[in-house]
């Protein structure tokens, strides 16, 4: 009698943990009610199973990394908060929402996918930052369309909370329409249509030797219609020699009009180089980056490196940052190092502090300072 009611609860056991997992609970109880009115289980042992089967998904629900939406289609929900803390001789001390974002993904069919990305953080108020249609036409060729990240820089490229320091490079700030762009901050992004894929499979690597993106847009930055009938020309290729390096260029040709001078249309090109090499706990990354704004020649290079001294807990990292606003006249110079440190408590949050010793090779400013952000994502 004793190995026949043995027998019976392993067999509930099992049943329950597999099967019935994705049931209802009140299939479970009602399951468990019977095996207790037949008398395979005993009372106690059903309360300590629907206690354990408990415990079990409330593990679950702290370790999953995606959740259910209910809608039409499939939904993926992401997004993120940074709050940051600004203290230097030439600002006041201040806290800020500096982003709020909230991602929405999803695909349509097999094909046909989308993307619409809020800002709610920052001064200037809720606005889109991403708005696409995408569409596979075969596993090396993804054809978008919408507003987007403009294919320039892997700094640009890379997401907030995927960056190792606090802030961006100057030239990138300065030329990939960011905060010091001719065009106004952009946040890196523009409206057009863009081919984007990799090709030549890397056995070595399980991936591909190259990735490309080839873009069409406005060059007037987001939620802007064109303010001229030429469109603006990005091109970015990048090879990957091993499963660690990255060595790729980019392309940017287009023109501007400001509203100051609507009928005047300046040049606004750009050219980049650039390189990684990622291999735990080691980081090193570079950008080379030259444009011209109308007879205004640019230039700019940072080089990054970062390492784990804790590994996936305490990254230490230092950057090198100068940018010439103006090539053509002497001592225009400014320099950045970057003294950092990340401390990342899990996945989903971490919190960064960056210290920048600023040059410049004219007349020096008084701008050092200390800068802190917490960054949590969902």
């Amino acid at each position: 009698m004793k190995i026949s009611k043995l027998f019976s609860w392993l067999a509930v056991v099992f049943l329950v943990l597999t099967p019935l997992s994705f049931a209802a609970e009140s299939d479970v109880d009602r399951l468990l009610n019977l095996l207790v009115e037949k008398k395979v289980v005993t009372t106690e042992d059903a309360a300590t199973f629907r206690a354990d089967l408990a415990i079990k998904k409330q593990e679950e629900k702290e370790t999953q990394s995606s959740f259910n939406i209910t809608a039409a289609k499939a939904i993926k929900l992401s997004g993120y908060t940074q709050l940051r803390f600004r203290q230097s001789k030439d600002a006041k001390n201040a806290f800020d929402i500096r982003r709020a974002r909230l991602d929405l993904k999803g695909d349509i069919t097999e094909r046909f996918d989308y993307r619409t990305q809020l800002e709610f953080g920052g001064t200037s108020g809720p606005f889109l930052l991403d708005a696409t249609v995408g569409y596979k036409l075969n596993p090396c060729i993804k054809l978008t369309g919408g507003q987007f990240k403009i294919p320039f820089s892997q700094e640009n490229l890379t997401s907030s909370p995927k960056l190792e320091t606090i802030n961006r490079s100057q030239v990138v700030e300065a030329l990939v329409a960011r905060g010091a762009d001719v065009i106004g901050n952009q946040n890196g992004r523009d409206i057009g249509v863009q081919a984007s894929g990799s090709f030549l499979p890397n056995k070595a690597k399980s991936g591909y030797l190259f990735d490309y993106a080839v873009a069409v847009v406005n060059g007037s930055g987001i939620n802007k219609a064109d303010t001229n009938d030429q469109k603006d020309f990005v091109g970015r290729l990048v090879y990957h020699p091993t499963k660690d390096w990255s060595v790729g260029g980019n392309i940017y040709q287009g023109r501007y009009t400001l509203t100051s001078a609507p009928t005047q249309r300046n040049d606004r090109d750009r050219a980049g180089f650039e390189f990684a090499y990622l291999h735990d706990p080691i980081s090193l990354k570079g950008e080379f980056i030259e444009g011209h704004d109308g007879s205004t020649n640019k230039s700019g290079w940072y080089l990054q490196a970062g390492y784990f001294v804790i590994s996936k807990k305490l990254q230490l990292v230092y950057k090198f940052d100068t940018y010439d606003a103006n090539t053509k006249l002497a001592n225009n110079e400014k320099e950045v190092h970057t003294f950092g440190a990340n401390w990342y408590f899990n996945k989903w949050a971490f919190f960064q502090l960056n210290y920048e010793l600023k040059e410049e090779a004219g007349t020096e400013i008084i701008n050092n300072g200390f800068t802190g952000q917490f960054t949590l994502q969902f």
